[in-house]
């Protein structure tokens, strides 16, 4: 007899439990109808355990599960497959769990000893270089297959990789085509004692997908770095106060917890220098999830995040075993502006009235850049903030109870103002346990959705994923093969 499978710990003090399928719909039904401009592949993935949860499990502990929406002249094609990971394939192998807690590889089956226990491929669906990956913070990529979604394999960059991991959060430069990507905890978890190490290491591959540079460095304090920023003139690393403690995680507790006497650290380096300039900011209640974007400004960099006073990971526990207080845990976009010329390293703080949600996306065209609008996963909805005017526009449709999964921003044209385009979101429907993906005007979102692609099922909550025009594609092969 199987386990039970538990509700796992989502975001914002919701709970799921795992849908467990993967599933092909050739012919979506759509209402309203689908924009020309819109002619690629729309990439998602996420977590979703296939086998039993551990009670009390969290979200981020799930199997990666891949999808894809692909648009072909007016008509809409699924098609999602659980990322095959060592992982999944020991576990369907054993035909039950294996693998415990989220990053604690002594709450394991003894059985998986020296597996890749970690790369669940959960977190980004992300395109390089005429290739698609499946990231995950704390392991290598998988490489996808662009059409039928399954696995090949893990991707090492022929062998140059220095470090273990990349994250989950790459940026491209839109001016150069660069993959621009670091690792935390770059040579493993774990060094001598039980102190964790905090190495760190930048990665910088070019347009080809050749990496040519890797520098090693040290964060101030072993915490999550989730995600980072980057500018046309600057590298920028936050490091979190959700710490290690190996003690806690060979006694079986949680790999990261909050620790509220911790600062928040932000780390800037000129893009053009070495890690030896970088230069450390402590700025207390700095606690950023995910970047917006960031840009620089003469002497001044400015960074734009989903903010929070306290702990925003809240199914993580604080380093007492207390659960935090969802009002500490709730983000508003805000700036930081640090002013590099000011000796005595003055950062400010400016959030953006109204603006509380998460998982945003920009007109990736602006990317590293002064830019304009932001999109969000919000209360309402899905949102727009604009930068210059201070309005907040929001798309939502309260006939409907359900939830927006992240946007994800399509321009109309390559040559399109910024934010002329498509917002593509996913919104599950509560009352009859199914989804729709959304197909918005990103510059009329108030206004009704332009198509809704149906499908006959519920999905997951997906984390990242990213839109693939056929023009960036080096080939596209039969999909329906």
């Amino acid at each position: 007899m199987l386990e039970k499978f538990h509700n796992i710990e989502n975001f914002y003090g919701t709970s799921v439990k795992p849908l467990r399928f993967e599933a092909d719909v050739y012919e979506c039904e759509v209402i309203g109808e689908i924009p020309a401009e819109l002619q690629g592949t729309l990439y998602r993935v996420g977590p979703d355990r296939q086998y039993p949860s551990l009670e009390g499990d969290i979200i981020i502990n799930g199997d990666g599960m891949v999808s894809l929406f692909r648009f072909d002249n007016g008509h809409v094609q699924f098609k999602s497959r659980y990322v095959k990971t060592e992982r999944l394939l020991r576990e369907r192998e054993a035909r039950k769990r294996l693998y415990g807690s989220y990053r604690n590889r002594f709450t394991d089956d003894p059985r998986t000893e020296g597996t890749d226990r970690d790369n669940t491929g959960n977190t980004y669906a992300f395109y390089h270089a005429g290739k698609l990956f499946a990231l995950r913070e704390d392991s290598l990529p998988h490489q996808i297959d662009l059409d039928t979604l399954e696995t090949l394999p893990k991707w090492n960059f022929d062998g140059a990789l220095k470090s273990i991991n990349l994250t989950a959060h790459p940026k491209i430069d839109p001016e150069t085509g660069e993959w621009i990507s670091f690792a935390m905890f770059a040579y493993g978890q774990e060094n001598a004692g039980d102190r964790p190490n905090t190495d760190m290491m930048l990665h910088v591959i070019d347009k080809s997908g050749k990496l040519y540079r890797q520098e090693a460095f040290y964060a101030p304090f072993p915490g999550i770095s989730h995600d980072f920023a980057v500018t046309r003139d600057h590298f920028i690393f936050g490091i979190l106060p959700l710490t290690i403690d190996l003690k806690r995680v060979r006694a079986g507790g949680p790999f990261f917890a909050y620790d509220p006497d911790q600062a928040p650290c932000w780390g800037i380096m000129p893009r053009a220098g070495r890690v030896d300039d970088i230069r450390w900011f402590t700025v207390p209640h700095a606690i950023a999830s995910h970047i917006m974007n960031a840009y620089t400004e003469g002497t001044k960099v400015h960074v734009d995040a989903d903010m929070s006073h306290g702990n925003n990971f809240t199914f993580l526990p604080a380093i007492d075993g207390s659960r935090t207080e969802m009002a500490d845990g709730i983000a508003t976009f805000t700036r930081l502006t640090f002013d590099l010329a000011a000796p005595d390293g003055d950062v400010k703080m400016t959030p953006f009235p109204g603006a509380v949600g998460g998982l945003p996306r920009i007109d990736e065209r602006y990317a590293m850049t002064r830019y304009r609008y932001g999109y969000f996963m919000s209360p309402a909805g899905v949102s727009r903030l604009d930068w210059d005017t201070g309005e907040i526009v929001s798309h939502s449709n309260p006939a409907v109870p359900g939830l927006c999964q992240e946007p994800v921003f399509v321009p109309r044209h390559p040559d399109s103002p910024e934010g002329d385009g498509f917002l593509l979101c996913l919104f599950n429907k509560f009352q009859d346990n199914t989804a729709e993906l959304l197909i918005l005007d990103a510059m009329n979102l108030a206004g009704a959705a332009l198509a809704r692609v149906q499908l006959p099922f519920n999905q997951p909550f997906a984390f990242h994923g990213c839109f693939v025009p056929d023009s960036q594609r080096f080939a596209i092969t039969n999909f329906a093969g």
